[in-house]
């Protein structure tokens, strides 16, 4: 990890991340961010990452930015929060898409696409089709003691994507749990209209 002067950290947060937090019905804070143009700094990437990857924190913060074939990604982690803000560049640094993701996940809400003069050219809901909702996980999990990912970690942990399942739109969760001394990866299949569990599997776990 890169650890650079805190101005310089400061000055880059407030250039590059314009994300703010609302509260929703179930008291759990979801990032959203707004459809601003946002300008890749491919010059200070070049000059600052290690082998194509560039990682830095402040207070409770980590920013990762790493080339894409083509492009460049940036990812946003909040230490305490589920969610991860990602943006996608493209070669000459504009902004490709943007939106929020789970952390080890699906993309949620909505996402803002542009051309690559950096035109707004579509909002896409992500959520469209799932009336059980990305805050709804949160709560389920709650409820299960099902421990969601927080905050930057390479490790492998608990993971929520959205699939199909017979025509239908589901989610998935997938966790790792500990019987007899041995790890297993169990993975929940939820609908998702209603949140209800269609299908438990558990796997063997190997972390290596």
């Amino acid at each position: 990890m890169i650890i650079i002067n805190m101005k310089k950290i400061l000055i880059f947060l407030w250039l590059s991340i314009f994300i703010h937090c609302q509260t929703q019905n179930t008291n759990k804070v979801i990032p959203i961010i707004d459809d601003k143009f946002e300008k890749f700094d491919i010059e200070k990437f070049k000059k600052e990452s290690i082998r194509e990857t560039y990682v830095v924190k402040v207070e409770n913060f980590t920013i990762r930015q790493d080339s894409q074939n083509p492009g460049y990604l940036e990812e946003l982690y909040k230490d305490d929060d589920y969610f991860i803000l990602d943006k996608f560049f493209y070669e000459n640094g504009n902004i490709k898409k943007k939106g929020i993701s789970f952390n080890k996940g699906s993309s949620i809400g909505i996402w803002y696409h542009y051309n690559e003069e950096g035109n707004l050219t579509k909002e896409e809901n992500t959520d469209f089709g799932y009336l059980f909702k990305p805050e709804d996980i949160v709560e389920y999990c709650k409820k299960n003691n099902i421990e969601l990912s927080k905050g930057y970690h390479e490790r492998n942990g608990h993971q929520i994507y959205k699939n199909e399942l017979n025509g239908k739109k589901v989610w998935l969760i997938s966790y790792i749990i500990s019987i007899n001394k041995q790890d297993k990866e169990v993975e929940l299949t939820l609908d998702g209209q209603t949140g209800k569990v269609v299908k438990r599997e558990e796997f063997p776990y190997d972390n290596y």
